[in-house]
């Protein structure tokens, strides 16, 4: 609460709110992104596609932040080196289907239960290691261990506390219609055809399948809560915490509209947990216990 009243500044937040709103509204009521987006799904044109989307949120927050009298931000070539190579590496991970160009001989629907586990995979390529170039590029002799990817400051205490809280909130959000005909990601994997196939119990398909499922969220608080905070916060001071937000609610375009406006609060205090801690142990743990309550819940819906 403490960081939410030094940091608080009415009409800095009313316009990253409305400017954030008003590109979800944009989205949900077009669909200009999605549009786009299915239409190119498996072709390079999907990486530009993102990067101008991605670009859209997070410097139209940082223009909304330079322009605002009371706030001090660096936007200097290190920034604009970073920001630019850091929205680039999210929007090749975001859209990356590099996986699908492997080909081996294995029966539909089986074979997309690999389509759905390598693309959760594929994050080791397309993000971690593209992170430790920029970090030992810019970063490596900071404080803080590679964004705050380790276990000091980690705090089991608050994450078993937060865990709870997510696992509740899992339970209410499954009890929305829009959210549970999307989830759980699963049932659309056809595990069972691939366990039958291999022959292998269908509990360790599954397993297998959340586990890299539980990697990629590992990979996206790596990403939005560790370079994106920790490697800005230098040049933009708390406030970093503010763009990351509405880029963490872009990405989710396409899911539904409740966990998108949702991502935004929800990337806000994760940005808070881990300025605080200087760690995003918290911010994996809470994830992976939101994302497998979710999973659960609509599983026995």
């Amino acid at each position: 609460m403490s960081f939410i009243k030094d940091d608080f500044d009415f009409k800095l937040y009313s316009k990253v709110l409305t400017f954030t709103a008003f590109i979800i509204f944009l989205e949900y009521q077009f669909g200009l992104y999605s549009k786009f987006a299915d239409k190119y799904v498996f072709s390079n044109y999907i990486y530009i596609i993102n990067f101008i989307a991605f670009s859209i949120a997070y410097f139209g927050v940082i223009i909304i932040l330079k322009t605002h009298k009371t706030t001090k931000v660096i936007l200097n070539l290190e920034f604009w080196l970073k920001s630019f190579i850091a929205i680039a590496t999210v929007s090749l991970y975001i859209g990356y289907f590099g996986y699908n160009g492997i080909q081996f001989s294995m029966p539909y629907p089986a074979k997309r239960f690999y389509y759905y586990t390598a693309n959760n995979l594929s994050g080791i390529f397309t993000l971690l290691l593209p992170l430790v170039l920029i970090y030992l590029i810019f970063d490596r002799n900071k404080e803080i261990p590679f964004y705050g990817f380790s276990f000091k400051n980690f705090n089991l205490k608050i994450a078993s506390q937060l865990s709870i809280i997510a696992v509740i909130i899992a339970f209410i959000g499954s009890r929305f219609d829009s959210v549970s005909e999307y989830y759980p990601i699963l049932e659309r994997t056809s595990h069972k055809a691939f366990a039958n196939e291999v022959s292998i119990p269908h509990w360790l398909a599954a397993s297998i399948f959340e586990f890299a499922y539980m990697f990629d969220f590992a990979m996206i608080e790596l990403f939005f809560r560790g370079i994106m905070i920790f490697g800005f916060v230098k040049l933009l001071g708390p406030r970093a915490i503010l763009p990351v937000a509405c880029l963490y609610a872009a990405i989710h375009f396409g899911k539904p509209l409740p966990e998108t406006i949702s991502s935004f609060f929800g990337a806000y205090l994760l940005g808070i947990i881990v300025i605080n801690q200087k760690n995003i142990g918290i911010g994996i743990v809470l994830h992976c216990s939101l994302a497998l309550a979710m999973e659960f819940f609509t599983i026995y819906n």
